[in-house]
This record gives structure tokens, sequence and C-alpha cells, in this order.
């Protein structure tokens, strides 16, 4: 009957959106299989920090999570992390969303197996043991001699004195080594369980002998088979906190303790395959994840992805996953855009929008859009730079070490997408136009594929040899600035920053003096003091 009401739940949550509980600090537990792989494995590319952040990636990931198991939360982390730049990875990816989609009843037996797994975010199911530590271990072999030290004791009762004295002697010594353990390995017991449970799972999802599944699993399966000691000593026994016959028996024998250190050393031999069961489990979790936001959203498609060749983005309706009610636009990039237009008009959006496409499509095969080709991106973005004060850069360095990773990158990855807004705004105006459209020349000719929007109208007649020119429109209808966010070909020929400040009530004699300014400039070249 549990089983049936668990199911019921799972079918009724697939294609809803996610509501599970993070606490905080969650999301450095939720990246630490990111992490691992990063430290890990060479080559390959990974979303850098400043790319992550500039487009919310965090809410991304808490949009498409559902929280059913650990490996699938940090698993489903990684992908979005790391999109897929060859044929063979991106494929892998699209077979296992593909078993999500394919038969509901089959998914969710599956899924079944992977909510009773549950989440344990604290556990360290990457550094489980590290592999140096083999062997049995002399903390082991003195646990196991104080266990049979107090059955001794036990039997030498029979010699009322000596026995009694013996015994409580024993006794002592445990408590006191057993409090000294738990309080060593308290956040370790959290793992070994965690570990051992994962590898039941497996087993699990084993006996329901479905073809298309064992495929897919079949490294899991094989791990599964050098774990059998684990499987044979179960979990460990935990302390119930309720001061009962129970807790006093774990106290005395320290049988929690010898089943943590047999099971520790025993998963550290077997590192590897415990690290393989883990990313299985993570694989299969975030394709029923991925299946189960597909079901959510009103319209997606399976991107056409080229894995070799010149840069290009070609997209019709793309919208951005994480606004309501967002207007589709069109991407047809053969070479880089600059795109101009007022304050508040889309240009920001547009920007993250075709990054976050580019990134959901090499990474969850699935793009908000009707139509979606485009070669596999090595992606980037300079969308959000801000000084620190406690590093002491300042706005200005923090825009230029930014741009400079872009151009770094370039020397060491063919095809690049990118998006830069409002280049150098940190400096002056002179020399942020002059410095600004050298870096964006720079970034064209090193075969960037760039998105860069801008208010400097100067840099369209200086860029407009190697930038296709788009802008966003604004118009004014009952004293109301109205945008359609729709973007637009060609240069934008109007400003709104002035009258931005008259329709939120500024002083008319501010309003006056400013346009008097800009009237003057344009006729002059120079400022009116």
């Amino acid at each position: 009957m549990r089983t049936t009401r668990l199911k019921r739940m799972l079918r009724s949550r697939f294609g809803r959106v996610p509501e599970p509980y993070y606490r905080d600090g969650d999301m450095k537990y939720i990246r630490a299989y990111y992490d691992y792989r990063k430290n890990h494995t060479s080559g390959g590319f990974l979303l850098d920090d400043i790319t992550w952040n500039d487009l919310d990636m965090d809410r991304f990931f808490r949009r498409i999570n559902p929280g059913r198991c650990t490996s699938g939360e940090q698993y489903l982390y990684y992908m979005l992390r790391c999109p897929a730049l060859d044929e063979e990875t991106y494929e892998s990816r699209r077979r296992w969303i593909e078993y999500a989609q394919a038969d509901e009843e089959r998914r969710i037996e599956a899924e079944a197996i992977l909510a009773r797994l549950g989440c344990t975010r604290r556990a360290d199911l990457c550094h489980a043991f590290a592999p140096e530590k083999h062997g049995i271990g002399m903390f082991l072999f003195y646990l196991v001699c104080l266990c049979f030290f107090l059955a001794a004791a036990v039997c030498a009762c029979f010699h009322l004195w000596f026995g009694i004295r013996m015994f409580l002697a024993s006794l002592l010594i445990n408590c006191y080594v057993h409090e000294f353990g738990r309080r060593r390995s308290q956040r370790d017991y959290d793992t070994v369980n965690y570990i051992v449970n994962m590898v039941f799972a497996i087993r699990k999802l084993q006996k329901l002998s479905d073809p298309a599944l064992d495929a897919q699993m079949k490294p899991a399966y094989e791990s599964l088979e050098r774990l059998k000691a684990v499987i044979r000593t179960g979990g460990i026994p935990t302390k119930m906190d309720s001061g009962g016959f129970e807790d006093a028996i774990l106290t005395a024998t320290l049988l929690d303790l010898i089943t943590y250190e047999f099971l520790k050393r025993k998963l550290g031999y077997y590192h590897s395959d415990v690290f393989t069961i883990h990313e299985s489990l993570g694989k299969l979790d975030a394709a029923i994840s991925i299946a189960s936001y597909r079901a959510s959203i009103d319209y997606y498609v399976e991107p056409s992805l080229c894995f070799s060749g010149a840069g290009f983005l070609h997209a019709t309706d793309l919208v951005h996953p994480l606004l309501s009610d967002a207007v589709p636009n069109d991407c047809t990039a053969n070479q880089p855009f600059l795109i101009t237009g007022g304050n508040a008009s889309g240009k920001s959006t547009y920007l993250k929008t075709v990054l976050l496409a580019a990134v959901m499509a090499q990474s969850i095969c699935t793009v908000l859009a009707t139509s979606y080709e485009a070669t596999a991106f090595c992606i980037y973005s300079s969308l959000a730079s801000s000084d620190s004060l406690l590093t002491g850069a300042s706005l200005y360095t923090a825009e230029v070490l930014s741009l400079k990773r872009i151009l770094d990158a370039a020397k060491e990855h063919n095809a690049i997408l990118c998006a830069v807004d409002e280049a150098l705004r940190g400096t002056n105006t002179t020399e942020r136009i002059a410095a600004g459209s050298v870096i964006l020349q720079e970034l064209a000719d090193s075969g960037i594929l760039c998105f860069a929007a801008t208010h400097d109208l100067e840099l369209c007649d200086l860029l407009k040899n190697r930038y296709q020119l788009y802008h966003f429109e604004e118009q004014i209808v009952d004293g109301e600035m109205m945008f359609d966010y729709r973007i637009h070909t060609g240069r934008t020929e109007t400003c709104n920053a002035i009258r931005l400040l008259q329709l939120f009530g500024f002083d008319w004699r501010v309003i006056r003096r400013a346009k008097e300014r800009v009237k003057h400039f344009q006729r002059d070249g120079v400022w009116l003091c």
C-alpha cells in the first residue's frame, strides 16, 4: 500500500514545477560532484562561475530539480555546468532522457526506487573514504578487541568480584571510546549509510529486468558484483537517542563503530565502483527530472547540433525559461551581433536568453524554441561585473579580467559563444568607446560568435563591418513608455534616458537642462557648462 501511494504521488508530481526545500549552504553540497570532476578530470569545458552567475543558473537549476535523490541533484548540476562538446556525450544524455520519456510505468518503477533512496545532501559521496585509506586499519582492530574484552568480562561475571570489576572497567572504556568515535565520524555515518543505500538501489533497479535500463546501467551492474560484501553487511546501526535498551547495546558493544570502520575501508578500496554507481544513479535521476521539466513547459525543441566547423546559431521563437509571458525572439547569427536600444528595452534579457538556450541545448538537450540549430559552443559571458571590497578590484578591473578570459579561451577552443553587456562601463566615455571597440573587434577576429549590447551608438559605426546591427525599440503611449521586447534589424534611432527621468517625476528644470546639454553637445561637440 505504501508503494502504491508513493507511485501515485510521483505520477501526480511529474510535469509540475518542483518545490524542494533548500537550506542555507545546500548548493555547496549539490555542486560537490561538479567540483570533484573539475579537480580530478583534465581537459573538457565547464561553465565558469562568472557565466554561471551571470545567467542566474542556480535559479534555473532549482526550477528543474525535484530533489528526488542526492546523486540525481549532483549530476543534474554537473550536466548544466558541462555543456556537451562532442557527439558521443550529447547522444548519451539524449538516450537517457529518451528512456525517461518512453514509458510511464517503466519510469515510475525506477523513480520510486530513487525516491526511496532520498536526499542526504551533506553526504560526501565523491570523496567517500579516499582510496589511500585501504586495509583493515588499526582502529578497527582495537574496536574488535574491546568488543571481545567486554564479552570476556560478561563471562567472567561468574567469578563474582573479579568479573564485576572487569565488566565495569570494560563498559566504561567502551562508553568513552564510543563517544569519541561518534563525535569523530558522525557526518561519515550519513555518507556510509547513503552509499550502502545506493548499492541496494542499483540492485533493485537490476531486478526490474528492464532491457532498455540494463543497457544504460551496465557499468553500475558490473560494480555491484564487486560490492557484495557491502550488501551482506548492510548499513550502520544508528542510535535512537532515546536512552533505551538498543542505545545501550550499541554503546557497550561498539557495533556501530565496528560496522562503520569495516564499511569505510571496504568502500575506500572500491572507491571507483562507488563513484560509478553514484554517477549511474545520477544520470537516471537527472534524465527523469529533465523529462518532467519538458512536460511542465508549453513548448520545447530538441536541438540540432553541429560538433565541428564555424560557429553559427539559428533559432526561432526563443524565450527565457525563467520569465513568465516571455516574448519570443528569433536569432540568425553567422557573425557577431551588436545590439542597441533604450534602458529596460530587452537587450540584456536577449543576451541571457541566447546564452541560456545554448547551455540548455548542450546540457539537457532541450531548448525553449520552435527550432534550434547551432554549433556546440564553449560558452562565456561578461554581463554583470562589479567591484569587490574584499579583493580591492574595481569595476573596470573586473571587466577587463572578465573580457580577457574570453580572448584567452579562443587560443584553446575553436567554437566560442559569448555575450558582453556594456563593455568597459567602469571607465570614461572616450576610453570606453576606444578600448571597447577594439576589444569587440578582437573578439570577432578571433572567430568568437559574440553578442554585445551597448548604449554607445558610436560603436555601430566603428564595428559595422564585423557585427550585424540590431536594436530594441520603445514608444510613449498615454504618458507611459511601452516596449515590444522584439529584436529589430539596424541600429536604434532613439534614446530614452531623459524621457525616463520625466516619466518618473523629476523636476521640469532638470529635464530641460539635460535636453539643452544634449543638443549643445550634438551641435558643437563639447558639453555645455
